[in-house]
């Protein structure tokens, strides 16, 4: 299938040029509990929401109600979350707790879970339920206020309705659990060897927190080629090749200043400082730092693996013209 190109009359931006439309995905992440650290994979099945158990489970503030994040508690880039599919449990650990917190993979509504409970995220109402007193307590203690963890609510759908990709072939709603938008983000390492060149501070994929990471085939890709893209394809030969809709940029908040191995907040605002010198790059928030791209799947229960091809198909151009 030939390379399409899509315009749009609100993004006036150039395209970038790139020698190859051809990618590799390099690392899969997914991040069972928001804001905390990731866990690696090597392949996954793509659910409606996203990669299996990503983001669906969150920290509120059990006062306020308020989601919390590295933004507000960067020590929670020290909490391990380890997936455990034989034993169907969700550990939990950290430097300061003696104890790990074991939590079902799959919870029950009346079993595992309680109350329910409606928490802003952003721009959109998400419902989750009480985990229990137990991983409460062990939230709290770590953190040092009070702390509820909710999971997503499976009877409950938050879709997405801003950037929706207009195409006819994308058959799932794009929908997620507690990400703060899109099921997906994507960035790829030609852009961060680029950033790193510019940065005071070596950067690593989980400053950013990407879903899927893609490695160029041609060493002579350019750095943000990813920016231009619409529509990429998985290639699949067992079965059939499947697309994701690149939907937007990815503006970033504060949290790439967390100190991953202290759990700290750098007190100089780096590399955010020195990334607002070269990537407030979206025409329609010109003053908004972006790096990464969100987007969302043609359909659900595909697998998704390391090493697998990826092509970009359709190019067009990206503008934030209003909130993610």
């Amino acid at each position: 299938m030939p390379l399409k190109m899509i315009t749009a009359a609100c993004d006036p931006a150039p395209l970038a040029t790139s020698s190859s439309d051809k990618w590799t995905v390099s690392a899969l992440y997914t991040y069972p509990i928001k804001s905390c650290q990731p866990t690696s994979l090597s392949s996954s099945l793509v659910s409606e929401t996203g990669l299996l158990y990503d983001r669906l489970w969150m920290l509120t503030d059990a006062k306020s109600g308020r989601f919390v994040t590295q933004r507000q508690v960067p020590q929670l880039a020290l909490i391990k979350v380890v997936i455990d599919t034989k034993s169907g449990t969700l550990g939990l650990s950290a430097p300061s707790m003696s104890t790990t917190l074991c939590l079902p993979l799959h919870p029950q509504p009346g079993v595992d879970l309680g109350e329910q409970y409606k928490v802003r995220v952003w721009y959109d109402d998400v419902y989750g339920r009480c985990c229990g007193e137990t991983a409460q307590a062990w939230l709290t203690t770590f953190v040092g206020k009070p702390i509820r963890l909710l999971y997503k609510d499976s009877t409950e759908t938050r879709l997405v309705s801003r950037y929706l990709p207009d195409d006819e072939t994308c058959h799932l709603p794009p929908q997620s659990g507690f990400a703060d938008v899109f099921p997906f983000h994507i960035i790829t390492d030609t852009s961060l060897d680029h950033a790193n060149q510019h940065v005071p501070l070596p950067l690593t994929h989980h400053h950013f927190r990407p879903n899927i990471v893609l490695s160029a085939t041609d060493s002579d890709a350019h750095p943000y080629d990813e920016e231009t893209w619409k529509r990429i394809e998985f290639d699949a030969p067992e079965d059939k090749n499947w697309s994701m809709f690149v939907t937007s940029r990815t503006p970033r908040c504060t949290m790439p200043n967390v100190d991953l191995s202290a759990g700290t907040m750098r007190t100089d605002r780096e590399p955010m400082k020195s990334l607002r010198k070269f990537r407030c790059t979206d025409p329609g928030k010109p003053t908004y730092v972006c790096f990464g791209m969100q987007a969302t799947p043609q359909h659900a229960g595909q697998v998704i693996r390391l090493g697998q091809t990826v092509t970009v198909r359709e190019r067009g151009f990206h503008s934030l013209t209003q909130p993610l």
